[in-house]
């Protein structure tokens, strides 16, 4: 189990590394072009349709990853069935969107104009589908086609933003037509690619997986929706009490601290598919605490790292305008470290079919979190809403890992302390790369 699972983990990794670069590299032409408030509202405008994607979707890719290790549906019934539902939600989605901003969008969006929130709403069906059908190549563990068509998008985005923003200077419209149509082409790839991979596509609507799905996608959604506002709801608060140009400087601080996600990510999007589909309870309940505290390590290194050079990077990367990121992007990467080993527990707890337990979590401090948004931003600034995002990213891995602990088993020494198992880790991830170096070599002669 550990030595697929490293190297499924180590592919990701590298994917995600590179996705890490384009994605900075896109981060840093919008933000020199636009500046501080054109980067602000840009983020603003697309951050509709996000709130719309994670509030609409249903968790059906979720879903359908459990469903799929768990064997239960035939993958071209999924594909078939996750196309369905990417129409029908694309619409409702839609719907809302425009609802919010003929009756709400003045007062939700200050300072952000309308035209931009409209064309902010194409991106809803390019999100749901890449989102539903990219999930089937997880439920049938093809990572290495998964990271390929993550990359893709994020690579289509960078030539994209390159030639709009650095090419022609269109300003924030060409921005986000470029997110758009970086997720149009993206889709075509991935449906022939998917197809391929299930042997076909059927259409036909499946009563039972549409049921199983909803019900069990439904648990996971409250979670991802209460997440997505734990992660935003800062960046909303900021326009509502300053401007958008303090969400642009925020955007910076909390878009970088957020890189350090980089390991937890890639681990959890092996680890669930890996845990939905195990059926040996002593391995799940040694592996978790494997990775959860060498994800932790990692992460405490990357943020002393980043803290370290945060003036250095910021000034380097994105120029003098972006001064005032520094410090809330300093206090964030505490609460990154924290958000980090979390997604290990939670991804683990998904697997179990437990996703109520995350939903739980993250409602209870989410809410804390809106509430000290509420209480520091307008005294701190985006410093206060720094530590509000960080303060209750630490106390919720603190509950969760006593939650996680009772279930598993696993005492908090268990979860902490590196044993033996850490040693086979490490010497797979050697044999790996002593594996991959033969082969550039021989490739080299």
């Amino acid at each position: 189990m550990i030595g697929t699972f490293t190297k499924n983990t180590l592919i990701t990794i590298a994917t995600q590394g590179l996705i890490f670069i384009f994605s900075v590299g896109i981060s840093v032409i919008i933000a020199r072009i636009l500046g501080p408030e054109g980067r602000g509202i840009y983020s603003l405008a697309i951050l509709l349709p996000s709130f719309l994607v994670y509030f609409s979707s249903f968790s059906i890719g979720q879903a359908s990853i459990f469903y799929l290790g768990k064997r239960k549906y035939p993958p071209k019934e999924v594909l078939g069935n996750n196309i369905i539902y990417t129409f029908l939600i694309s619409i409702f989605a839609t719907i809302i969107g425009l609802i919010i901003i003929f009756f709400f969008g003045d007062k939700s969006f200050p300072g952000v104009e309308i035209k931009y929130l409209f064309l902010a709403l194409f991106l809803l069906p390019g999100q749901f589908f890449f989102g539903y059908i990219s999930s089937i190549l997880l439920g049938l563990q093809e990572f290495k086609k998964y990271n390929f068509i993550s990359f893709f998008r994020v690579f289509l985005l960078l030539v994209l933003v390159g030639i709009f923003l650095l090419g022609f200077r269109f300003g924030i419209v060409a921005a986000i037509i470029a997110e758009v149509l970086a997720f149009f082409i993206a889709c075509i790839v991935l449906f022939f690619l998917v197809k391929k991979e299930t042997s076909g596509i059927s259409l036909k609507l499946n009563k039972d997986y549409f049921k199983d799905s909803f019900l069990y996608g439904i648990k996971v959604c409250s979670g991802n929706i209460l997440s997505f506002l734990h992660y935003r709801i800062g960046i909303w608060l900021i326009n509502i009490f300053l401007n958008p140009l303090m969400v642009g400087l925020y955007s910076i601080s909390i878009g970088l601290s957020e890189k350090i996600w980089l390991i937890s990510d890639s681990v959890g999007t092996v680890l669930f598919p890996k845990i939905s589909s195990e059926n040996d309870k002593v391995k799940i309940k040694e592996f978790t605490p494997l990775i959860f505290r060498n994800v932790l390590f990692v992460a405490i290194l990357t943020a002393i790292l980043l803290f370290a050079i945060a003036r250095w990077l910021i000034i380097l990367l994105y120029s003098d305008a972006f001064l005032e990121s520094i410090r809330p992007f300093q206090i964030l990467l505490i609460g990154t470290i924290a958000i980090s080993g979390w997604k290990v527990l939670e991804s683990d707890l998904k697997g179990r079919g437990r996703p109520m337990l995350n939903t739980y979590v993250m409602g209870i401090f989410t809410f804390l979190n809106i509430i000290l948004n509420i209480l520091w931003i307008p005294k701190f600034g985006i410093e206060g809403a720094a530590w509000a995002t960080t303060v209750s990213y630490t106390l919720m891995l603190l509950i969760t890992l006593i939650i996680y602990s009772k279930i598993s088993g696993n005492s908090l020494t268990d979860i902490f302390f590196f044993k033996k198992s850490d040693l086979v880790l490490y010497r797979n991830l050697l044999t790996i790369f002593k594996e991959r170096l033969k082969t550039l070599m021989k490739q080299k002669e």
